[in-house]
């Protein structure tokens, strides 16, 4: 029985709650690529529905392309083997994020690298395909971290898509506008990227709910906060200032530190026991009062036994 006042255990008989991610640096490298490859390409269509440009699609479909072979390479570099992303692709689950989003990556890959390969009609109908499964890229692997059960990711499901989206987007309109790109249109959604930033940043800061503490404090935190600062106010001040430029660099830099921070965050949040365990502290005490009952039942029966039943008719 566990003493009055004592701590919680730290799982179970020793052994954590809940495992921790194990992923190295390709994975939030594989978000940032993937996010910004996605609004690339939706950059691009929109682009050239609109008649922005024959450079501006040409250069949306090149980067989109470049994003999506660069998502892949480090996927598979996570994974270990190019035959366990092949794996994944042997049957389509529409409940699993993990088996979605490894399909929208197959179907994104192919098709930016056919929008910049064909030409005319072909490379057109390529650059939709690319464009819807982009707007997938934008946001599915928000989702994939929201559907897990580590509290600091499971408690944003409804932020974290979003999130990533605004991120990615900002991170797309940078990419364009450091090829050269000076259309207002990449000013204003660079501009409406940065604010939307600033928005999540003080709505996380202003929570004092327990599962996101590890994007306000610690190592994880120190993280979120530089990558919410380079991708939400610098930007945003850059931008009026005209140095657009500047501003885009900030932007990238900041979307990719965010993608670190929600790594970080999420094996914070696995060390927190009691929150992994959601009640942990009353099942606990109802364990203990359980366990105490019993112990006086027992001694009750020790100290009174039942008397034998006698023969004697």
């Amino acid at each position: 029985m566990r003493a009055a006042g004592s701590p919680l255990p730290a799982g179970y008989y020793g052994l954590p709650l809940l495992k921790a991610p194990v992923w190295t640096w390709e994975v939030p490298a594989y978000f940032f690529a993937g996010g910004a490859a996605g609004a690339v390409a939706v950059i691009g269509f929109a682009a050239r529905v609109t008649g922005a440009g024959d450079r501006l699609v040409r250069d949306a479909r090149r980067v989109a392309a470049i994003g999506g072979g660069l998502s892949t390479a480090l996927l598979i570099a996570d994974l270990g083997r190019p035959d366990r992303f092949l794996n994944m692709l042997r049957v389509f689950k529409p409940q699993s994020p993990m088996s979605v989003g490894s399909w929208m990556l197959a179907v994104f890959g192919t098709s930016t690298a056919a929008a910049t390969l064909l030409r005319n009609r072909g490379a057109d109908v390529a650059s939709a395909v690319s464009a819807v499964s982009g707007l997938g890229m934008l946001t599915y692997t928000g989702v994939l971290l929201g559907a897990t059960a580590i509290p600091a990711w499971s408690a944003n499901v409804r932020l974290l898509p979003a999130h990533f989206a605004a991120s990615g987007l900002g991170s797309g309109a940078s990419l364009l506008e450091l090829r050269g790109h000076r259309h207002q249109a990449l000013q204003l959604l660079g501009i409406a990227a940065s604010v939307f930033e600033t928005m999540i940043g003080a709505a996380i800061e202003s929570r004092g709910d327990r599962p996101s503490a590890p994007l306000r404090r610690g190592g994880s935190g120190a993280i979120a906060h530089i990558g919410g600062v380079l991708s939400g106010p610098v930007p945003i001040v850059l931008r009026l200032l005209g140095r657009r430029r500047a501003a885009a660099t900030a932007m990238l830099a900041g979307s990719l530190m965010t993608r670190v921070a929600w790594v970080a965050a999420g094996r914070a949040s696995v060390r927190d026991t009691a929150e992994a365990l959601g009640q942990g502290a009353t099942t606990q005490r109802v364990c203990d009062s359980r366990s105490e009952k019993d112990s006086r039942d027992g001694s009750a029966a020790s100290a009174n036994p039942i008397p034998p039943v006698s023969s004697e008719k």
